[in-house]
């Protein structure tokens, strides 16, 4: 064990030295560029010195291109220790690779198989908790985070219970909503459960106007129909037990002749008479 932590503490056996090269009478020779460069800077082309200025260009560009191809050999020399350095680490980190690849890969099974069990007993308690509060667990968001182990008990059941407060909320809220719709379609005489269902997707406000808005069409259509019924009667004429078309002679309906007692006080009896004359229905004999 002891030689392993030895090999394995990171301190491989290299000795070095760091590279060092020497410009021997670099101030002397940069004076000397300058002096050249500023030489250089006065000269004017002309036509009858353009020989001269060539000649001049074509010796201070071998100049430079000679100078950098010195500079990349020295430093190619003083850099190629470093490389093989590289290159022999990378072949004791590629092994060093290897072998955490192959415990990782063990381990990881393991810490997934805890990390499974930890969610299932988890998902368990989710489901324990909306139980008591009788609500359904699909209410519940489940959040990335409750699967990390440093997570504890105590905040799992505290977030748990913070969504599960929410969600009694709305269904308390959809619960009130869904009574005012309730009442309001009594009223209207319209089924309630197609309005309640619209409250996942609209306000209450909404909908209590366009369940009023929906009454208020009925209504009309119902009006239109009646007084186009009426005005049909009211247009047929009677011949023996049918009613025909006094234009064209066709047959529309059959008449139908009831005879009935009726009982009630003057209020109700004024209600009848109004009833049978609004829909054109022929009646005798109801005076008292």
């Amino acid at each position: 064990m002891n030689n392993e932590l030895m090999v394995l503490d990171g301190n491989i056996p290299v000795t070095f030295t760091p590279g060092r090269a020497d410009f021997k009478g670099y101030d002397a020779f940069k004076r000397r560029m300058v002096e050249i460069n500023d030489e250089y800077k006065k000269i004017v082309v002309t036509p009858e010195n353009l020989d001269y200025a060539t000649e001049k260009l074509s010796k201070i560009t071998s100049f430079r291109r000679e100078a950098n191809k010195r500079r990349i050999s020295i430093t190619n020399q003083l850099n190629k220790p470093g490389k093989d350095l590289k290159k022999q680490v990378d072949d004791l980190l590629a092994l060093t690779d290897e072998a955490g690849k192959n415990l990782k890969d063990q381990i990881k099974f393991f810490t997934d198989k805890e990390k499974q069990e930890r969610h299932q007993k988890r998902l368990a308690r989710l489901q324990e908790l909306c139980q008591l509060a009788n609500i359904n667990p699909e209410d519940i968001e489940w959040q990335k985070d409750w699967d990390i182990k440093n997570i504890s008990n105590k905040r799992f059941d505290r977030e748990v219970n913070e969504q599960i407060a929410m969600v009694q909320q709305r269904q308390d809220r959809f619960a009130e909503n869904a009574q005012v719709i309730t009442q309001k379609a009594d009223e209207l005489g319209l089924p309630a459960k197609h309005w309640t269902d619209q409250l996942s997707s609209k306000s209450l406000p909404v909908i209590l106007n366009e369940m009023q808005d929906y009454k208020d069409d009925l209504t009309a259509i119902s009006a239109k129909q009646k007084e186009t019924k009426v005005k049909e009667a009211q247009e047929m004429k009677q011949a023996g037990d049918t009613y025909i078309d006094p234009d064209t002679g066709e047959i529309k309906e059959k008449v139908i002749t009831l005879k009935l007692e009726v009982k009630g006080n003057e209020w109700q009896m004024n209600q009848l008479k109004s009833f049978l004359k609004d829909n054109a229905i022929e009646y005798r004999g109801l005076e008292g």
